[in-house]
């Protein structure tokens, strides 16, 4: 084999947004062990999953990935294979928000974003766009999945009405373009309206509605 890679420096910094990231790194175990010379005890945390300052993320398009249970922040997790939801790099020493009483307090991803049984660090996003925080109008049928933009069109009945200065989108079946939504959303009942983090990266397909 030949290898010609080189040293030379060739990675610049882009121009996507850096935001706080939760890192999904999987269950917690928790593990208690006295070494001290005072007897005391010391917990240590090891998550399955863990991930470092340098590594690269995706967009978590597990269903407990709500706008509301994350408070607003994208939640990140290692790469699967075969999916395309690889969206930044881990540009920060990840930090523990709270340490769990036990594994099982903490084995599974709603668990953990309720408890704040996780680690946050700066992500770069490399893929420019504006990250907004969008108001989405559910139809009762189609759920809005983390990474999938089809299901979102831009609503220009409710984005032109007087005092309204944000951005609305109508769940559909098709046609949306022009986004990365961050956060899963139900399909609910219609007439329920959510949140969720959508990243910009072009034009909107647009609709009249309700």
């Amino acid at each position: 084999m030949t290898d010609n890679q080189s040293t030379i420096a060739g990675t610049y910094k882009g121009t996507g947004a850096v935001i706080e990231c939760i890192l999904d790194e999987g269950a917690p175990t928790v593990t208690n062990v006295t070494h001290m010379e005072t007897g005391e005890t010391l917990r240590t945390l090891v998550f399955a999953s863990p991930l470092e300052e340098g590594q690269f993320v995706s967009i978590s398009n597990d269903t407990a990935n709500t706008y509301a249970a994350t408070e607003g922040s994208p939640l990140v997790e290692r790469a699967q294979n075969t999916e395309s939801l690889v969206i930044g790099q881990i540009v920060s020493t990840p930090k523990l928000k709270a340490f769990p009483a036990t594994s099982a307090a903490a084995d599974t991803l709603s668990e953990r974003l309720a408890g704040k049984y996780y680690r946050t660090a700066l992500v770069e996003f490399h893929i420019p766009g504006r990250v907004v925080a969008a108001q989405i109008m559910h139809d009762g049928s189609n759920a809005l999945v983390p990474g999938v933009m089809t299901t979102l069109n831009f609503n220009i009945t409710k984005a032109y009405t007087s005092g309204n200065d944000g951005y609305y989108f109508d769940s559909g079946s098709a046609n949306g373009v022009g986004g990365i939504p961050l956060h899963y959303v139900a399909a609910g009942t219609d007439g329920d309206l959510s949140t969720s983090l959508v990243l910009l990266t072009g034009l909107l397909y647009a609709v009249t509605g309700a």
